[in-house]
C-alpha cells in the first residue's frame, strides 16, 4: 500500500537546503499531512562527516577560497555509504513511500535508483528555491529534466508565486517592526557581511548580527546584538525523540572581555529577528530570498556566492524586493528605499499562498 505521506529530502551541507525542509515538515504536520525528513549527511561515510566542520570553517576564513570550491563541486557518490544507502531504499520500498520534496540535486542518484527497484508512478518534485541551477543541481543537469522541477523564481516571471515557512503568519506591517537590521552570512558564515558590520554600527544603525563562530563577537555597546547556533548542534543527528530540528540559538553578550552565551530555545528566537526587522543584509542565497518574501523583509544583497546567487540578487532586484549593498549605500542607506522596498513584499505576499497549502495540504484530503 502506497504512503500518503511526504518525504523531505534535505541537506544538512547548505543549511539553505535545510531550513526550508525543516519550514515545510513543521508546517504539513500542522495541515495534518505526515512528513519524514531524510538529511543527505546522514548516509555518508564518518570519516566524510567529520571532514564537514573543518571544510566550513576553512570557507567561512576565505571567502575566495570558498568560491573556488563552490565552483569545483562535483556528485557526492564517493562520500556515500552504500549499506546506508541501500538499507535507505528498501524501508521506502516496504512503506509503499512515493511522495518525494527534493531540496538538493546531490539526491537525484539515489532517487534513481529508487526510481528503478519501485516501480509504479512516483511524485517527486525538485524544490528549487534559486533563479538559477545550484552546484547540486548543476552536476547532475543530465539527470533533473526528467523530473518535476518547482521553480519558485522564474527569471520570465517577475512575481514569485509562492513561499516556504513554519506557518502562515501574515508579516508584520513596516511600522510596527522594532526597525533593527539583521545581517549574516547564511549557514557557513560565508561573504562579505562581517565587513558590512563596523561601517553600520559607526553610523548609528541598530544591529542584530549572526555570528558563525563566537570569535566575531565584539564587546557590549547597548546597542548591536549577536546570536549564533549551539556549536554542538548538526543537521544531520536527531535528537532524542529521533527527529531532525532546527538550529538551537543563542545570544551572545561579551562584557568586560567575558563572553556570556545566553541559551534562547528553539528556532522562532530567529525568526521572530526576521520578522521585526527593518532590513535583513546577507548574501543573496535561495534560502533568504524566501524569508525576505515570507516575512516582507528588503533584502540587502552582498557579494554573491556563486553564479546561483548572482542570478537570485539580479532577479531580486527585477521584483523591486531588494538593493544591491552598495546601491543602498550610495542612497546614503536610506530608510525610505526600504519601506517603499518593503511596501512591493507585502503586495506581492498578499497575492500567494504557502506552497504547502498549494500542494501537498490539499492533496492530502484525498486520502483521508
Amino acid at each position: 500500500m502506497k504512503s500518503s505521506s511526504v518525504t523531505l529530502l534535505a541537506s544538512g551541507n547548505s543549511l539553505g537546503a535545510y531550513i526550508p525542509a525543516m519550514h515545510l515538515h513543521k508546517y504539513l504536520l500542522s495541515q495534518g499531512v505526515g512528513t519524514e525528513i531524510h538529511v543527505l549527511e546522514s548516509l555518508y561515510r564518518e570519516e566524510v562527516r567529520h571532514k564537514i566542520r573543518f571544510t566550513k570553517q576553512a570557507f567561512h576564513a576565505d571567502f575566495s577560497f570558498a568560491l573556488m570550491g563552490h565552483k569545483l563541486a562535483k556528485p557526492v557518490d564517493s562520500s556515500l555509504g552504500e549499506e546506508a544507502v541501500q538499507g535507505l531504499l528498501e524501508a521506502w520500498k516496504r512503506a509503499g513511500i512515493f511522495r518525494f520534496a527534493v531540496f538538493t540535486g546531490f539526491w537525484l542518484p539515489i532517487l534513481e535508483r529508487y526510481k528503478a527497484a519501485a516501480g509504479g508512478l512516483l511524485d517527486i518534485r525538485l524544490i528549487r528555491m534559486d533563479a538559477w541551477d545550484t552546484p547540486s543541481f548543476k552536476v547532475h543537469r543530465q539527470l533533473y529534466p526528467g523530473y518535476n522541477n518547482i521553480w519558485f523564481y522564474e527569471p520570465s516571471k517577475l512575481s514569485p508565486g509562492t513561499y516556504i515557512a513554519s506557518d502562515e503568519a501574515e508579516p508584520l506591517p513596516y511600522a510596527q517592526r522594532e526597525g533593527r537590521i539583521l545581517i549574516h552570512g547564511g549557514g557557513w558564515g560565508i561573504g562579505t557581511y562581517a565587513e558590512t558590520i563596523s561601517e553600520l554600527r559607526k553610523l548609528g544603525h541598530r544591529l542584530d548580527v549572526i555570528v558563525y563562530d563566537p570569535s566575531e563577537v565584539a564587546e557590549d555597546d547597548g546597542v548591536t546584538r549577536y546570536f549564533g547556533t549551539e556549536a554542538s548542534w548538526d543537521p544531520w543527528c536527531r535528537d532524542a525523540q529521533g527527529r531532525h530540528t532546527f538550529p538551537p540559538m543563542i545570544r551572545y553578550v561579551r562584557k568586560d572581555g567575558v563572553l556570556q552565551e545566553l541559551s534562547l530555545g528553539d528556532y522562532s528566537a530567529y525568526t521572530d529577528l526576521m520578522r521585526n526587522c527593518a532590513a535583513v543584509i546577507s548574501k543573496p542565497g535561495g534560502a533568504t530570498l524566501n524569508d525576505s518574501l515570507s516575512f516582507g523583509v528588503p533584502f540587502v544583497m552582498l557579494e554573491p556566492f556563486g553564479e546561483h546567487e548572482l542570478h537570485n540578487s539580479t532577479y531580486w532586484e527585477a521584483c523591486g524586493f531588494g538593493i544591491r549593498f552598495a546601491e543602498w549605500k550610495a542612497q546614503d542607506f536610506s530608510k525610505p528605499v526600504l519601506e517603499k522596498i518593503c511596501r512591493r513584499l507585502l503586495e506581492q505576499r498578499s497575492k500567494i499562498n504557502h506552497f504547502g497549502r498549494n500542494t501537498y495540504a490539499a492533496e492530502n484530503s484525498s486520502y483521508v
